[in-house]
This record gives C-alpha cells, structure tokens and sequence, in this order.
C-alpha cells in the first residue's frame, strides 16, 4: 500500500472513474455508428453471438481481482446500455432514410 494516504487513493479512483466515463463514451458514441451500418445493412439491433464472444473474451483476459461473475456481471450492463442506445440510433436513421425516401418520392412529410 506504500505511503499513500485514504484521500490519494480516493484521487486515483477519481482519474480512473473519469477515465472510465470517457471510455464508456466513446464505445457508445461507436455502438451509434454500428447503428446505421446495421439500418443500412437491414441487420437487427441485437446481436447475441457477438454478445457471448465480448463476454467470452473478456472473462478470458480477467486477470483479477474481480471474479468472472463480476466482470460478466459488469460487461452485460455495458452491452445492454450500449446496445439501447444503439438501438435508440437505429431508430432515429430509418426515420430519416423513411423521410428521405418519402420526400424523394413526392410525398409530403412532417418536414414539409
């Protein structure tokens, strides 16, 4: 433990919890662009060999201390808030291509 005092490793938690956050972010702001190319590719949302695999590999390189119900546990609320927000994505691109394909076609739409 060294000499590190209750508030410095309280500090350290915080840089990684930021760190987490930023993280966490950035694989949703990937999961939203995974979004269109499935809308574009008519593919689901849900995906769950792909889901095993991410569980699979990352209890796999579990290295400690968290135990493999934990991180399986952790992961699964990750892919299930990624995959919402994936989802809410999709949602929103086959709106907008529906849009496209009415206004291309001579339709009215709402934005008319």
């Amino acid at each position: 433990m060294g000499s590190k005092t209750l508030e410095d490793w309280r500090r350290e938690i915080d840089l990684l919890d930021t760190e987490l956050l930023r993280l966490l972010s950035q694989r949703a702001r990937i999961a939203c662009e995974l979004g269109a190319i499935k809308v574009a590719s008519g593919l689901p949302a849900y995906d769950g060999r792909r889901e095993r695999q991410v569980l699979a590999r990352m209890c796999a390189e579990n290295q400690g201390p968290l135990g493999q119900e934990s991180v399986t546990s952790i992961f699964r609320c990750i892919i299930r808030e990624t995959r919402r927000i994936g989802t809410k994505s999709m949602q929103e691109q086959s709106s907008k291509n529906e849009i496209k394909l009415q206004h291309l076609a001579g339709a009215p739409t709402d934005m008319d």
